[in-house]
């Protein structure tokens, strides 16, 4: 029986070692559920730059998903624009962020003109104290 529990010690002990040296899965995706195809960029507070960034594009066809956010979601908010391939429908707001024609992670909010980019409206995205999220957009 000293055995039996010795053994079944070492197990449970392994278990719990695998268990917890596995990451959190925490991220913001978001999911085209429009008819459209789309590009995408993501805003959010970087605290390590104490500044606004925005990253994009990301082009998702009618039906994907991607992660556009891997880091732990450790804000309330984020920021998301998108607008349809063909430019006839987007998404935004009222959050002002910089972007360019081509993929981009621009640090900074603010003078986008005179640094060579153009701003665009994200929307802003709630998500309290979630540490994985995903947003859907549709029509």
């Amino acid at each position: 029986m000293a055995r039996w529990v010795k053994w079944l010690g070492l197990a449970v002990a392994a278990a719990w070692m695998t268990f917890a040296a596995t990451p959190a899965h925490a991220d913001f995706s978001v999911c085209n559920k429009s008819s459209y195809k789309i590009f995408v960029a993501f805003g959010y507070w970087d605290a390590g730059q104490k500044a606004w960034t925005s990253e994009g594009w990301w082009t998702l066809e009618k039906g994907d998903c991607q992660i556009v956010f891997k880091p732990n979601l450790d804000q309330e908010k984020y920021y998301v624009y998108a607008e349809s391939t063909d430019h006839d429908y987007t998404w935004s707001g009222k959050y002002p962020f910089c972007a360019s024609d081509d993929e981009f992670t621009i640090v900074g909010d603010s003078e986008c003109k005179s640094r060579g980019y153009y701003s665009v409206d994200f929307f802003e995205v709630e998500v309290g104290d979630k540490r994985d999220y995903v947003q859907d957009l549709v029509d």
